[in-house]
């Protein structure tokens, strides 16, 4: 067990990809140590990956590609700005509600903190700061991965058998949370809106109107879940549908050329993506033929849930700032769900908590992708970009505080609802 471990961290330190540490590592412990048989092994390669609702995967980041590459996010922004021109830090708070929608359309990260921030970078810099819209929008982008249909809970479902449809419905309130306390802290720092300022009903009516095609996507998505009209794998594949019917039919935006790149995006992107959870896969079998989710049950067995959760918080943060989400969620959470269970910890309760500090880590330096994200478009120092950060940081610690130690707010809706 200890040279598979020391196999994994060389393999780290050493810059290789990750899924050659953890398919080295894992092939060490079954094979070597537990004398497993290779064909065995290699069905569980095959294993991990042959899941249906795996499909969903490649639909939405299809579906995030066509929008990246459309006006999506100029219609979104353009839909909901003026209503709020006359409210006090209304420009960064339309940004953030635009975040909240693109995740809710797109589930990727990066693509909301790239395209959100190409569109209102400028103004929010205008009306605050430079710093300010750095941080905000390294930070709003993470806001991706809580809102649903996120990837990174279609991961963690399939890496613990929990249900992809109640995990979507279970993140749309720590969504809204976290949205409320940044808005909330963006009305808190920012200065009344000019007197200058005129609101023009007229004008925000004809712009929700034009923007309503795309405002409705994720009304189809998660109310198509929610009433059980179509699987959260058939809804990314209505996400995808509609993302590019809309801007090719009726945009008349995307032409072949970017249809081609859109399609060898998502193919790479999903290769990478499949190529690592079937290296986790392996890995999580030969953690568990080691015995070690027993190991860690038998050594937090005098913990009670709210340390337990407390002390989960604290590895997955600092783990955020290293690793990637993906590869967070498909080596811890299988180790960390028979634990949490003991505890009689909800598996509903424990992906959001992974969702939302795994979220954190996607700003968090000195690996938050976010980062690189917005120093390569803005061409700014990604040490300027990290030091307007922490402000929102702790706003998403506090969300976080509060979406740990009050899980009801948020898991009524799954129960509530026909998903199981």
């Amino acid at each position: 067990m200890f040279w598979g471990i020391a196999i994994l961290i060389i393999c780290i330190v050493m810059g290789l990809p990750i899924y050659v540490g953890l398919l080295g590592a894992g092939l060490y412990i079954l094979l070597i140590v537990q004398q497993i048989p290779i064909d065995m092994v290699i069905t569980g390669l095959y294993d991990g990956v042959a899941k249906f609702t795996l499909t969903a995967v490649p639909f939405f980041l299809l579906a995030g590609s066509f929008m990246e590459k459309s006006s999506f996010a100029d219609r979104l922004v353009k839909s909901f700005t003026p209503w709020l021109v006359k409210v006090r830090g209304g420009i960064p708070i339309a940004a953030i509600l635009a975040n909240e929608l693109f995740g809710a359309m797109s589930g990727s990260a990066p693509a909301a903190a790239g395209t959100i921030g190409r569109v209102m970078f400028p103004v929010v810099s205008k009306s605050n700061s430079e710093k300010f819209a750095l941080g905000m929008f390294a930070s709003a982008g993470a806001l991706a991965i809580v809102m649903p249909p996120s990837i990174n809970m279609i991961l963690f479902a399939t890496a613990t058998n929990a249900s992809i449809g109640a995990l979507f419905l279970a993140g749309v309130v720590p969504a809204i949370i976290i949205g409320v306390c940044l808005c909330s802290y963006i009305w808190f720092v920012s200065k009344p809106a000019g007197q200058d300022v005129k609101f023009d009903l007229k004008y925000a009516a004809k712009m929700t109107l034009k923007g309503l095609p795309v405002l409705i996507l994720p009304v189809i998505v998660l109310g198509g879940i929610y009433k059980g009209a179509f699987t959260p794998t058939e809804a990314g594949a209505v996400s995808a549908v509609y993302a590019f019917l809309l801007p090719f039919l009726f945009y008349k935006e995307l032409k072949p050329p970017v249809i081609k790149e859109c399609i060898k995006d998502t193919t790479k992107l999903t290769g990478q993506i499949f190529i690592l959870i079937a290296a986790s896969t392996v890995f999580s079998q030969a953690l568990a033929m080691a015995q070690v989710p027993e190991m860690l049950k038998q050594a937090l067995n005098g913990l009670s849930p709210l340390m337990f959760l407390m002390l989960l918080n604290v590895i997955l943060i600092i783990v955020g700032c290293f690793f990637d989400p993906t590869s967070a969620v498909l080596v811890l959470a299988p180790v960390v769900a028979p634990v949490a269970a003991s505890l009689g910890i909800d598996l509903l309760h424990l992906g959001i908590v992974f969702t939302v500090n795994l979220a954190i880590g996607m700003f968090t330096p000195p690996f938050g992708l976010n980062l690189y994200v917005i120093q390569s478009i803005f061409k700014r120092r990604l040490e300027d970009i990290a030091r307007a950060v922490p402000p929102f940081f702790v706003v998403f610690i506090i969300a976080l505080i509060i979406i740990t130690y009050f899980p009801q707010l948020y898991l009524w809706l799954p129960k509530m609802s026909m998903v199981q």
